[in-house]
């Protein structure tokens, strides 16, 4: 697990984005607001999702199974699939549904090859 430094942009200023490796499982610190995370994948690296895992209780009753490569049934899809040589742009509207009580958002890869990286922006 990679713990990614999230870039912090202020008014006027630009933004140079900081890329951590990713693994199955990462998290980067954040209370709420919206962050955007921007992976980047080489040659050798790819993805088959991407999730940011809801940590809130299922609710009473019946609620819908979890996605593929999911763990919650509200864990948030922010990518169904990064090709190779590929760079895609994700975005969590609000974190706050996916901060843990140590206050990170913990995020699950699936199907990782070589070394895509991702970068985290935020709070917007």
């Amino acid at each position: 697990m990679s713990t990614i430094t999230v870039t912090t942009p202020t008014v006027g200023d630009d933004v140079t984005p900081a890329f951590t490796t990713c693994t199955a499982a990462d998290k980067f610190a954040a209370t709420g607001g919206k962050f955007i995370l921007y992976y980047k994948n080489g040659a050798g690296g790819a993805l088959t999702t991407a999730y940011a895992l809801n940590t809130q209780t299922a609710p009473t009753g019946t609620f819908p199974a979890a996605g593929s490569g999911a763990t919650n049934w509200a864990d948030l899809r922010l990518s169904n699939g990064i090709p190779i040589s590929t760079d895609a742009v994700c975005v969590i509207p609000d974190a706050a549904p996916y901060v843990d009580v140590t206050g990170f958002v913990n995020l699950k890869h699936t199907g990782l090859t070589g070394t895509p990286t991702v970068a985290v922006v935020g709070p917007l």
